[in-house]
């Protein structure tokens, strides 16, 4: 059966939000944040603008709470870490997989830590996306387990490869399976 989850692993910048977008664009699989929750929570009660906690510009920025300067990713980070200590690592992935449709195509894009692993428990398929010069993030909250990836994608920063490597993946790893 084809997989109606994909996951996308990889470094900030790598490129994950461009798969996303090809895998909605041209294969219809609908874009989930998971950190979705971590996002509207600073913008509705921190006072960070949707630009602060979307882009990678606004997620450089700093912002001061109650006297301290926190970086902003650091921030979205950080909150993540804190409901991860309370119910476990996976618990951002399965906020988000509680709002889609049963049987929905939906792309997850930005799968952190062992969230692969909940993905691949699901039937879905964990893509790793890899840009050269692109390297892992100073934050532990950024890292992922590569051994929860099924396949890998490289990024070499042209659009074309890259909506070239994302449908060859489609019908090698997806399609196949239907």
């Amino acid at each position: 059966m084809m997989s109606n989850i994909i996951a996308l692993c990889g470094n900030p910048t790598a490129g994950k939000s461009e798969v996303q977008r090809i895998l909605h664009e041209k294969f219809g699989y609908n874009p989930i944040d998971d950190g979705m929750v971590l996002r509207r929570f600073c913008v509705e009660n921190l006072g960070l603008s949707w630009d602060d906690v979307m882009s990678q510009e606004g997620k450089k920025r700093s912002t001061e709470i109650l006297g301290r300067v926190w970086g902003n990713r650091e921030l979205l980070g950080e909150l993540g870490k804190a409901l991860e200590g309370m119910f476990g690592e996976h618990i951002l992935p399965h906020i988000a997989h509680l709002h889609i449709k049963p049987g929905a195509r939906s792309c997850f894009g930005s799968v952190r830590k062992t969230q692969g692993h909940y993905f691949r428990n699901l039937g879905g398929l964990v893509i790793g996306v890899r840009r050269p010069g692109v390297g892992p993030s100073q934050y532990d909250f950024d890292q992922f387990d590569h051994s929860a990836v099924h396949v890998w994608l490289d990024n070499n920063g042209s659009i074309a490869d890259l909506e070239r490597a994302v449908e060859q993946i489609y019908w090698d790893r997806i399609a196949v399976a239907s």
